[in-house]
C-alpha cells in the first residue's frame, strides 16, 4: 500500500507573497522548520491586548502543529545548528489589529504579511490564521475552521451537535427529544443531512445551518437511513427498506428522480463515494457475513474488497482517493479500525483499545475522526491517518456517528 507521508520540496529562492514558499509534492519526506516566535502587543490596553493575543497563539502553534506539516520551535536557537531552512513566524498587535508576518529563516526577508482583526472570537481567529499559513508555505488547504458533526445521546433520545475540528465550540443543531442519527456534511459545508425517527418511522432530513431550517428529504414506508453525499452535492445515496429489504438507492435532489443500485436478498448499507464520483463503497452480508463491496454509482461492476475477518463495516473514503478505511470485527468481538488500498487489499490496523468504531475523514485526508469507549463510554477521538496522535475531542458526553466538514470559504 502507498505510504501516506509528506514531503516538501523547498524553493532555492524567495517568489511572492501570492506564490506558494514550499510546495507539498508526494508521499514521504520531513516537515518545514516553523518559529513561532511570541506575538507582541503595542499602544493602548496591553494588558487586555496580551491576553488575546496569547490565546490566539496558544491555539494557532496546536493548529500548525496538528496539520503535520511542520515542525514547531519556540525560537531560532531551538533548530539544530547548521539547519537554515525554515520559516519565521510573527505576530504585532495594536488595537484591534494583529499583523503576522512570514520571513525566510536564512535570509530573513519576507515571505507574506497579513492582518487580522482581533475580537471575541479568538480561537477562530487562530484557526483562519493557521490555514492561511498551511496555504501560504505549502500550497495545501488547512483545515483548523473546519467542524464535526456527530449524534449524542439526551436523556431522550440522541441529537445533532457540532465542535470544532479540535473539540471546542459545541453546537446544537437539533432538539427534537427524538432519535436523530447517522449525520452527513454536504460537500458545500453548509447543510447536514441525518435521519430522525418520528411518527414510528426512521426518516431522512435535511438542516440548513446558514438559514437553521429543517426540511425532510426521504420518507417512503419503512427505513430511511444511513445517506451519504455525492462529491458535486447534487445527489445522496442511503439505504431504503421500501420494498421489504434494506437496498442502496441514489436520490437527485434536484429532480427527486430515485434509482435503485443494489438489488438482492442481502442488507446492503452504509455507502461511501469515492472522491471521484466514480464508485461506492458499501456493506452487504451476500456472502454471509458483512463485508465491504464496492461499485460504480450506477450500481454495476461490484466487486468485494474485504476478505480479512468474517464483520467489516463502516467504510470512508479518503478525500485523496488512495485509502478506505473501515471496521473490523476482532476475535476478541471488539471492533477496531482499519486502512487499506480500494485497488488491492492490504488492511492495516490502527487501533487496538476497547471499541473504535465509525470513522470519518478530515477534508485534507491526513487525519480519522471516530468513537470509542476505551475510557468506559463512547466519546469523539482523531488520530493521523497511520493511527498516531490520538486526540479526545468530546468530554462528558456520550457521542458517536461523526462526520467531518468540508473546508469552507
Amino acid at each position: 500500500m502507498k505510504k501516506l507521508l509528506v514531503s516538501f520540496l523547498i524553493f532555492m529562492s524567495l517568489i511572492s507573497a501570492q506564490d506558494v514558499y514550499l510546495r507539498l509534492t508526494d508521499y514521504g519526506g520531513g516537515k518545514i522548520n516553523l518559529v513561532v516566535e511570541t506575538f507582541a502587543a503595542q499602544g493602548p490596553s496591553l494588558d487586555l491586548l496580551n491576553r488575546q493575543i496569547s490565546v490566539i497563539e496558544n491555539v494557532l502553534k496546536k493548529d500548525l502543529e496538528y496539520s503535520l506539516y511542520f515542525d514547531i520551535f519556540t525560537d531560532t536557537l531551538s533548530i539544530a545548528p547548521g539547519n537554515t531552512q525554515g520559516v519565521i513566524l510573527k505576530g504585532i498587535a495594536e488595537g484591534t489589529t494583529l499583523s503576522v508576518r512570514l520571513e525566510d529563516f536564512e535570509t530573513r526577508e519576507k515571505i507574506s504579511e497579513r492582518n487580522y482583526t482581533i475580537d471575541t472570537g479568538l480561537r477562530s481567529t487562530a484557526h483562519t490564521i493557521a490555514d492561511d499559513v498551511v496555504n501560504i508555505l505549502t500550497g495545501e488547504t488547512g483545515i483548523a475552521s473546519t467542524k464535526i458533526v456527530f449524534s449524542y445521546k439526551t436523556k431522550k433520545g440522541k441529537e445533532i451537535g457540532l465542535v470544532d475540528y479540535d473539540g471546542f465550540t459545541f453546537t446544537r443543531i437539533t432538539n427534537n427529544g427524538n432519535f436523530n442519527l447517522f449525520p452527513s456534511y454536504a460537500p458545500d459545508g453548509n447543510r447536514i443531512l441525518f435521519s430522525t425517527y418520528s411518527e414510528d418511522r426512521l426518516n431522512i432530513y435535511l438542516y440548513d445551518i446558514s438559514e437553521t431550517k429543517v426540511e425532510i428529504v426521504s420518507s417512503f414506508r419503512g427505513l430511511n437511513f444511513a445517506p451519504c453525499w455525492a462529491p458535486d452535492g447534487s445527489k445522496i445515496c442511503m439505504t431504503l427498506s421500501k420494498d421489504g429489504n434494506a437496498e442502496l438507492y441514489l436520490l437527485d435532489l434536484t429532480t427527486q428522480k430515485l434509482h435503485r443500485l443494489t438489488n438482492n436478498s442481502a442488507i446492503d448499507t452504509s455507502p461511501a463515494f469515492s472522491p471521484n464520483s466514480r464508485e461506492i463503497a458499501f456493506v452487504s452480508d451476500r456472502s454471509g457475513n458483512p463485508q465491504i463491496y464496492v461499485m460504480d454509482t450506477h450500481g454495476g461492476n461490484v466487486r468485494r474488497l474485504t476478505f480479512h475477518g468474517n464483520y467489516n463495516t463502516s467504510p470512508a473514503w479518503s478525500p485523496r482517493g488512495d485509502i478506505i478505511t473501515y471496521v473490523s470485527r476482532e476475535k476478541d468481538n471488539s471492533q477496531q479500525i482499519y486502512v487499506t488500498d480500494p485497488t488491492d487489499f492490504s488492511p492495516v490496523r490502527l487501533t487496538y483499545l476497547r471499541n473504535s468504531e465509525e470513522p470519518a475523514w478530515s477534508p485534507d485526508g491526513l487525519h480519522i475522526v471516530f468513537s470509542s469507549n476505551r475510557t468506559g463510554r463512547y466519546e469523539l477521538y482523531t488520530m493521523n491517518w497511520d493511527g498516531s496522535r490520538l486526540r479526545k475531542l468530546t468530554n462528558g458526553i456520550i457521542a458517536n456517528g461523526p462526520d467531518w466538514s468540508p473546508v469552507t470559504e
